[in-house]
Parts: C-alpha cells; structure tokens; sequence
C-alpha cells in the first residue's frame, strides 16, 4: 500500500512545474529509502527469531520391560586406572520419569519413544496385574510411540490390543485400585500383518507436524519374533522383512512430502565400548540400515539391551540399554523450508539415582508395591553372597549355573524318567540376587519370593525330552552358530569347551561333552530339561523339535524357589562347566 501511494503521488506531481517536481520526487526517493530501511530492519529482526530451522528433541528408552522400581544390575560407565569397571546405579522409572520431565521442559517440540518390549518378562510388581502398572507408568511420563516388541506378543495379540486399547483382563478381571484405559501412546507396527484381514495389526507409522514441519515416525518389529515366542501366540500373524519394509514405507512417506524420518526398530546391535561408543559394532542391525532409503534419518533400537551411540551409513543409530538404565537423547534441527534435517547430534545419559523422584510414579508404585507385599515379601531362601547373571569369558555365569541345577533338580525323579542335564536360557535371566537387597523385614542373605520374580519373570515351564549324543552335540553348536547367540547355561556334571575362532557348525568336539566326567556316546540316550519355548524350536535351536518321549515340568520360576527352599544357603558356583578356546 505505501509503494503504491508513493508511485501514484510520484505520477501526480508530474503535471507540477519542474521545481515542485523535483521537491516531490527527493521526498519520495527519501520516502522509499525509508520504507526500504524499515522493511529491512523488520527483516534483521525476525532473523533473530526465525532462523528457518525447527529443533526436534527425540527421548527414547527399549526394553523397559516393566522395571517400575530400580533394577539390581549396574551400569559400567568407565575404567579406572588399573582397568577395573567403574559401575553406578541406574535405572528405575521414578528417576526415568524425572530425566525425561527435565529434558522436554527445554524443548517443546519433544517426542517419547520406546523401541518395544515395554512389557513382559517383567517384575512382580507390573506382571502380577498383566503389566497394566507399566503401562500406566508410560502415560504419566507420556510417551507418543512405541515399536512392538516380541515380549509385547507372549500372550497372544489379543492381550496386546488390550494393553493398547485397555478393558478389564478377560481372566482375571478389573485388577489394582482403578480401572485400566489402556496406552495413552501408540504402538506401530508396520511389518506385522495379520494373515485374515492383510492388514497391520497397528499403524505402519505416524506423521505428526511441528510448527508446519512434518515429521513421519515408523514402527518395526523383530522379522524373527516368530521363532522367540511360542508358536500359538503368534499363529496367524505374518512378520516381514525390516528394511524392505521400512523402505516401502519411507517411500511412501516422501511422496507426502515427509522428509525427515525416524525409524523405531526392536532390532538392534553389539559393541564393544561403553553407553557412548560403538566400537566394533556388529549384529543384524547394520545390514538393515545398509538397506534402507537414505532418507531416513535416525534408527531407535533395541533387543539387544545394548547401549551404543552410533553412525552407520550416515545415520544415527542409537540403543538405550535396558530396564530404564539409560535414556537416549537425539536432537534434530530441521529446515523449515526443505522438511529436510540440517544437522543432528545424540547422546546416551545415564538415568543415575542422584536426582529426585518423580512423586506422582513414586506414588504408582508405592500403590501396587502394597497391594503385592503379602506374596513379594515371603522369604524363601538364603544366599551367602551375590549371584549375580555376569557372564565369564566362556559366557557362564553364577546365576545361570544356579537356575540351571534347579531346573535339573526339578526333573531329574527317575519315575518321570529324570534328566541328566539342564540347559537353562540365559535371555530369561532379568536380574540378579544380591546379598544385601532387603525389603520390609527382609535380613541380609535372605531370598524373596519376589526378587525371585525379578529374576525369572516369563511365565514358561520345562519340558523333559530324550535326545542322543550327535542331538545335544547339534544343540551347542545352533546356540552359537545363531543370528542372536546364546550361551545356554548347564547344570552340574554337564561339562563341554567351545572354540572361538572354529567354523560355525564346528566349534565343539564332542568328545569334550562329559557328564560326570564321560564323554558323551553319540548314538547313546539322554534326558534333556529345556524349557517349553526352547523345546518348540525357539531362538532357531531347531534340534529340540526332534526330542521324543517329552513330559511336562513346573515353571522355571518355581523351579527355582524350590530349589532354593531345598539347598539354602546357596552360595555361587565356580563358572567351571563351560571352557572356551581362543
């Protein structure tokens, strides 16, 4: 409007007499001069504020798995001098909670992202009401997305959707004090179909838009979550392939225009280093990165329980170790007018213990802590000393020695045809049992019901099975011959080496397989006790499928109880079952 006012006042006094004229036109040069300087000056001006980029702050935990109170485990955060590990406490979602709360309160524009296995395997505390605490606990710190994790599928997906959508539990109805509405956030799924409709059991991925800046996140689960769970709790469901997936749906996603992308995955790797570094980083995570759209940005991980900060083919690629030890932090600075991000930087912090608690999970907690206490507080054992899941060079632990002679005891009465051997899933030890840890009139040494809980939380039994020689020979070698290796722990007797730098399918010769001392015939009989998703062919220990003459056995958990009830005080076990040759 003032140009235009300028311009026809300029025309106007062209019919004046020269002297006017010139008058008019230096005042209107003066005029436009003016205009130009405050146009620029408002320019200078909104540049303070505007600097065409938007700040995106990512929080993301993985595998939380319903650890509501702190967890026994530390987590090493440097060497001293000598090498030793420099451990702290870390962990427990009163403190999560005020991390998270502290961070998002500097930015905004804040997401909250889990990588899946939220529940599941998880606590007394959580598992006693189906998880619905964890669930609740979420919503109070306020996630907006989570990964589908396999632990999330161990009661079949229609528990899932009720986690997801909340109603009361089919079995056991309304639980706790108030009723369960479900999450608040949304799990996405974009790689799990179900067989009837051809559609994804939850969202494939989710755009949400910030100061007119879309941001897609997109949901993946575990392509080999059918062969970790029990096959009727995934019957019907079909798990597709994690990059090609993600790149059809990043594909997608660009045509809408979406350009900065996020990727939550329960997938991930292995390194070498401490929560920062990614040294020497390995597992299925990298090649799936390698093979996808470029356009995506940043990958959540998790599955592993690692923690890694890391860059691979450009790309963050973050995991947050587990249980609420450690929270990541990635920040993305994103192009108001490209959609494009710009630059991005991402830490790992430490979920220490030295910071207040959150009063409103604390306050969650102390409610079903209450409501548990009769069962959680009942000793049933003694411990001289901690036995703690840290694994030797061998990858045995004292703990896994200690679940794996319960198991053996458990089966091994000779009118149910007894086992001779126990191999115990390490993946299935969530905690360990730790001296001084006391609750209510708990004494030192004594073992809870509940912390037994903690360290076998899955609710699986054992299966006894007779396999020959050349079948436990074949078993050894698929734990390690594995896209997720697992050492399985063996009980007392049981003795083997395994060698590192051997050929996959050749790593042990059956002639170091000795019970009490024998080696092993492999044409000869033997009762094996391995739980029920191991004996179904879980973790691609495909040999077990062929046990024959199988009968049924008690929970793992309850194998352990019951072990400690016989055997108190139980001390740890020297970790000589398993040899290993560099």
């Amino acid at each position: 409007m003032f140009y235009r006012a300028l311009k026809e006042g300029y025309i106007l006094s062209k019919s004046r007499n020269s002297a006017i004229n010139k008058a008019n036109r230096y005042f209107a040069l003066l005029f436009l001069v003016m205009l130009v300087s405050f146009a620029s000056l408002g320019s200078l001006e909104a540049s303070k504020h505007d600097k065409g980029t938007i700040e995106v702050q990512i929080l993301a935990i993985n595998d939380h798995h319903g650890q509501l109170e702190p967890p026994t485990s530390k987590m090493v955060i440097g060497y001293n001098e000598t090498g030793a590990p420099i451990s702290v406490d870390a962990g427990g979602s009163e403190y999560l909670t005020t991390y998270i709360k502290k961070l998002r309160s500097e930015n905004p524009n804040t997401f909250v992202i889990s990588a899946g296995d939220n529940i599941g395997a998880s606590p007394i505390i959580s598992s006693r009401f189906h998880d619905e605490p964890t669930i609740k606990a979420f919503d109070m710190i306020g996630f907006n997305f989570s990964a589908v994790g396999n632990h999330e599928l161990d009661n079949g997906l229609d528990e899932l959707m009720r986690i997801q959508n909340g109603g009361c539990h089919p079995t056991d109805g309304c639980l706790g004090n108030s009723s369960f509405e479900g999450a608040h956030f949304q799990y996405l799924a974009a790689n799990i179909v179900n067989e009837t409709t051809n559609t994804t059991i939850f969202p494939a991925y989710k755009i949400t838009c910030v100061q007119g800046v879309p941001i897609g996140f997109i949901g993946v689960a575990l392509k080999d979550t059918p062969s970790i769970l029990t096959p009727s709790k995934v019957k019907g469901l079909k798990f597709l392939d994690e990059a090609e997936t993600i790149n059809k749906y990043a594909k997608k996603l660009k045509h809408m225009g979406v350009k900065t992308i996020v990727v939550i995955i329960h997938d991930g790797g292995y390194q070498e280093g401490l929560y920062n570094e990614s040294q020497n980083m390995s597992g299925p995570i990298l090649d799936v990165v390698n093979a996808t759209d470029p356009e995506v940005d940043a990958f959540i991980t998790g599955h592993t329980h690692q923690a890694y900060n890391a860059v691979i083919d450009g790309r963050i690629v973050t995991q947050a170790g587990a249980t609420g030890n450690v929270l990541t932090d990635i920040d993305l600075e994103v192009s108001k007018k490209t959609h494009d991000v710009v630059k991005e930087k991402s830490r790992n912090i430490i979920v220490s213990r030295d910071v207040p608690k959150d009063p409103e999970v604390s306050e969650l907690i102390t409610e079903y802590k209450d409501l548990v206490a009769s069962l959680a507080n009942r000793v049933i054992g003694n411990i001289t000393s901690d036995i703690t899941a840290v694994m030797s060079d061998s990858s045995e632990s004292a703990l896994g020695d200690v679940i794996a002679d319960a198991q053996l005891y458990a089966t091994s009465d000779p009118e149910d045809g007894g086992a001779v051997v126990a191999f115990a899933n390490p993946g299935g030890i969530r905690a360990d049992l730790i001296y001084n840890q006391q609750s209510a009139s708990e004494l030192p040494g004594e073992v809870t019901y509940g912390e037994v809980f903690s360290v076998q939380p899955s609710e699986i039994s054992l299966v006894t099975m007779t396999l020959n020689g050349a079948q436990i020979d074949t078993l050894l070698e698929q734990q390690i011959d594995n896209p997720t290796p697992r050492i399985l722990q063996v009980s007392k007797s049981f003795s083997y080496a395994w060698n590192e730098s051997a050929p996959a399918g050749n790593m042990i010769d059956i002639s170091s397989i000795k019970i009490n001392g024998t080696s092993i015939n492999p044409s000869s009989p033997y009762r094996v006790t391995v739980n029920n998703r191991m004996a179904e062919g879980s973790y691609n220990l495909f040999v077990l499928k062929e046990g024959i003459n199988r009968t049924e056995g008690p929970l793992v958990r309850d194998a352990l109880v019951n072990y400690l009830g016989a055997f108190s005080p139980v001390a740890p076990e020297p970790m000589n079952r398993i040899d290993v040759v560099k």
